[in-house]
């Protein structure tokens, strides 16, 4: 049978009303996520056993655990600890404690390629640690934290898909809805899958645009 154009026109509205809470939930989960990636990713390396312990238990439990599981441990354990968050909260807090680990590992291994030692010459013309870290390692790791970091994003992105479990009304739950009002499943979940494609495209190009400047201004 043909595709129906009006059930997609119909269904358009509710579908791009789910992909912006998608991106809303990306939006503010990634930053969070970079930030405690980067936390994670310097107690790994630090100086005592404590913290490198924690960010290795960490790391592992995100590794080894599969995201949905995360989910349904927020999502319904929470509330029996005696703490209620609506399932965009849920969503944010997920997104950011589940890529975190990811990001942690992406940024020890980015760090990691500077040679040692620049950080050493650096060191003995009087720089301090934070010094090292801000002018020498970090802006020439950005040349190999910028790739893999944009395809954990576009993972990100797509993966909030599983919030839909969670009643959060994203690009995935929207589309649930309306193919068990209208049936026309090849039409709208087509759409959806269209929408999640170019989304992933605009961020992949972002990405490449963002590592584009980064060579130039290696090569100033």
């Amino acid at each position: 049978m043909p595709i129906d154009i009006e059930v997609i026109s119909h269904a358009a509205p509710a579908l791009l009303q789910g992909l912006k809470i998608t991106a809303t939930v990306s939006a503010i989960g990634i930053p969070l996520r970079m930030l405690i990636g980067a936390l994670f990713a310097y107690m790994a390396d630090a100086q005592y056993w404590l913290p490198r312990l924690i960010a290795r238990c960490y790391v592992e439990l995100v590794r080894n655990v599969p995201f949905l599981i995360v989910v349904y441990l927020l999502f319904f354990g929470l509330p029996q600890l005696g703490v209620n968050a609506s399932s965009f909260v849920i969503a944010i807090g997920a997104t950011a404690f589940y890529t975190a680990g990811y990001f942690s590992e992406i940024l020890r291994a980015a760090l990691k390629s500077v040679p040692a030692g620049q950080a050493r010459a650096a060191r003995s013309l009087g720089f301090s640690v934070w010094q090292v870290q801000r002018y020498v390692v970090v802006p020439q790791s950005f040349g190999y934290l910028i790739p893999p970091t944009t395809s954990l994003i576009i993972m990100m992105f797509k993966d909030t898909a599983i919030f839909s479990v969670t009643s959060l009304p994203e690009l995935t739950y929207q589309s649930n809805l309306m193919t068990a009002d209208t049936f026309a499943y090849l039409e709208v979940l087509g759409t959806a899958a269209l929408l999640y494609w170019l989304s992933s495209i605009v961020l992949d190009a972002l990405g490449q645009a963002l590592e584009s400047r980064e060579r130039q201004w290696r090569h100033r």
